[in-house]
């Protein structure tokens, strides 16, 4: 397993993924919707969107939530002033936002050194740069949440802590199959029900389970699961990393079948189950191969 995938794992692993309330702020509808199946993929089930800032300023009045994913270029109020706006109210009372110190996250195109510092100083928690992966947006996400730094409110920075800190005490790789368990999609892989269905049978039958056979039967439904989740992320990355590519190049004339067909596949890919490589696999060369396709008859017509 690759390093930053097992890092993202094991920060997905302190989230309860299905509680967390995130509201995502994009005009933008083919970049929307990537976010939100990204997220929705990964275990997020309380997604809230909204078009601009005053909607997203309605739906915080109506329900507080946890986190907030936003586009810096919005119509009307752009996304640096609401984080500057929300950030404002932990000096001013502000009925607006009860909850001045939500973890912000920017999603941007921008990536100049003077508007990453614009977008830190004006109070955010991470910033993502656009296109992203899936790894770059799920960090972005789960550092917000699980390494929340201690808010400041002075005249001359609102906002977290953005001073360095001293590392976690273990940055490694997961240990427990617990961990892993954890991070595995809802419904077991094949090979994890094989190992469980096979030592529950010894059990019925009267038999003795050796600690050994217990041990590396659960190394074996942990490794199996591990596979599993890999194959998966670096599937779901080169999807989102297509159409990323796609919107990149044909920006708004970006043809919505295409955009649905890249949606439908990381929904799908979301749900391969062991042993289906071949399938997962080929519904990415086919994506591939679609913008392959639309790019060549761009160019065509040029």
């Amino acid at each position: 397993m690759t390093t930053h995938h097992a890092h993202m794992m094991r920060l997905l692993g302190k989230i309860d993924c299905a509680r967390v309330a995130v509201l995502v702020v994009e005009d933008n509808d083919a970049s929307r919707r990537l976010v939100i199946e990204l997220l929705r993929a990964t275990g997020f089930e309380n997604v809230n969107f909204a078009r601009d800032a005053e909607d997203a300023i309605a739906q915080m009045q109506g329900h507080n939530p946890d986190i907030l994913l936003l586009d810096w270029n919005l119509p009307g109020i752009s996304g640096l002033d609401l984080v500057r706006h929300i950030r404002a109210a932990a000096h001013k009372d502000d009925p607006r936002f009860s909850n001045p110190d939500i973890p912000i996250v920017m999603l941007t195109a921008r990536q100049r050194a003077r508007d990453v510092t614009a977008a830190r100083n004006a109070g955010v928690n991470a910033f993502v740069v656009k296109p992203f992966s899936t790894t770059a947006l799920l960090r972005a996400v789960c550092g917000s949440l699980t390494r929340k730094r201690r808010f400041v409110a002075s005249q001359a920075y609102t906002g977290p802590d953005r001073r360095r800190r001293r590392a976690e005490t273990y940055p490694g790789l997961l240990q427990r199959a617990e961990d892993q368990i954890i991070l595995a999609p809802p419904q077991l892989t094949k090979a994890s029900s094989i190992a469980l269905d096979g030592l529950r049978d010894s059990l019925k039958s009267g038999g003795r389970v050796a600690a050994r056979d217990v041990e590396r039967k659960v190394r074996d439904m942990v490794a199996a699961e591990r596979k599993t989740q890999e194959l998966r992320l670096d599937l779901m990355e080169r999807a989102a990393q297509s159409l990323n590519a796609y919107i990149g190049l044909f920006g708004r004339e970006a043809d919505a079948e295409v955009v649905d067909v890249h949606l439908d596949a990381l929904i799908r890919l979301n749900e391969v189950p062991y042993g289906q490589e071949a399938l997962a696999n080929g519904i990415v060369r086919h994506l591939d191969t679609l913008v392959a396709k639309r790019t060549e008859g761009r160019k065509s017509l040029a």
